[in-house]
């Protein structure tokens, strides 16, 4: 089961977890191509019902889910993932999985479809909602991930970074801070060719989505207790989410301010964003300039030789 459960929570609000919910159930139902009616008829609920229930707006009961679920023919994994969802009460989300498994990459680019916008923050490596499918594979086999795990989280997190890279009319208007830490431009892992790829990438998405705004960190600040963490925060219809994974687990948790602080410093520390696209600039023109060639021995001139 991957949902720990804290504490018992009743509201009418929408919370994270019921915004997660909705949007893994509509992800889900999308992928059988089946409609709303066609769903309601097999569990015998009206089709605006599961609406409002796929929009995080109101709760559907985890009998309701579990005929869902079994009406779309859920794979094992993913039914026991989403029923643990609707039975929890709390509105926090905790996935008892490592931060590489498929359903951590999942649920983000879930909060970053809901989002208005969000935060995401990497002290010493680049921020996960803009890797590559190379920096990811190079990152989780670093932290000891399955070829099988890495395949399935590099699937699952390219849907999450093509809705920055092609933006929608509605995305356009969505605002994405991505925040560097100066060390993630130099490595030493991945290796340099990779670390070359994935800054290539995002000068060409700070190109391609002007709403993106990339911006680099010092090491001094990075250093700092507050900071020495990576986290993301969302701007949701339920409030700031703030997401952080840790060893064997990650949270999706409401924000009561200490994210909202922290994006607040970021946003006075880091380099602007001219200054931060020139770093990345110059650390891709290091990258890719060929080492100079060993100079051949020097040889004795003739009249050196001669004398």
């Amino acid at each position: 089961m991957d949902i720990f459960v804290t504490k018992s929570h009743n509201t009418s609000q929408p919370s994270p977890r019921h915004l997660l919910l909705g949007a893994v159930l509509h992800a889900q139902r999308s992928t059988t191509r089946m409609t709303l009616r066609e769903v309601g008829n097999l569990i015998h609920k009206h089709h605006a019902q599961i609406a409002q229930w796929e929009l995080g707006v109101r709760k559907p009961d985890a009998e309701h889910v579990g005929g869902i679920l079994c009406a779309l023919r859920i794979c094992p994994d993913d039914h026991a993932y989403i029923s643990s969802l609707a039975r929890t009460t709390d509105p926090s989300v905790v996935i008892l999985q490592p931060a590489h498994h498929r359903h951590h990459a999942e649920a983000r680019k879930h909060f970053n479809q809901l989002a208005r916008s969000f935060v995401d923050y990497h002290p010493t490596l680049i921020p996960a909602s803009v890797w590559t499918s190379d920096y990811a594979r190079a990152v989780l086999k670093d932290h000891g991930a399955t070829p099988g795990e890495i395949g399935e989280f590099v699937n699952a997190q390219a849907a999450q970074r093509r809705l920055l890279q092609t933006p929608t009319t509605q995305s356009r208007r969505k605002q994405v801070e991505i925040f560097i830490g100066e060390p993630a431009l130099s490595g030493p892992a991945p290796a340099p060719d990779i670390i070359l790829g994935q800054l290539r990438f995002l000068r060409a998405l700070g190109n391609a989505n002007p709403m993106v705004r990339v911006r680099v960190l010092s090491p001094e600040i990075c250093a700092r207790p507050t900071l020495g963490h990576p986290f993301t925060c969302y701007e949701t219809s339920a409030g700031p989410v703030a997401y952080f994974a840790h060893h064997s687990a990650g949270v999706f948790a409401p924000d009561h301010g200490a994210y909202r602080r922290l994006t607040a410093d970021l946003r006075l520390l880091a380099l602007s964003t001219n200054d931060s696209r020139q770093a990345i600039n110059d650390r891709i023109q290091e990258l890719d300039t060929p080492s100079p060639a060993t100079e051949p021995p020097c040889t004795p001139a003739a009249s050196e030789a001669r004398s």
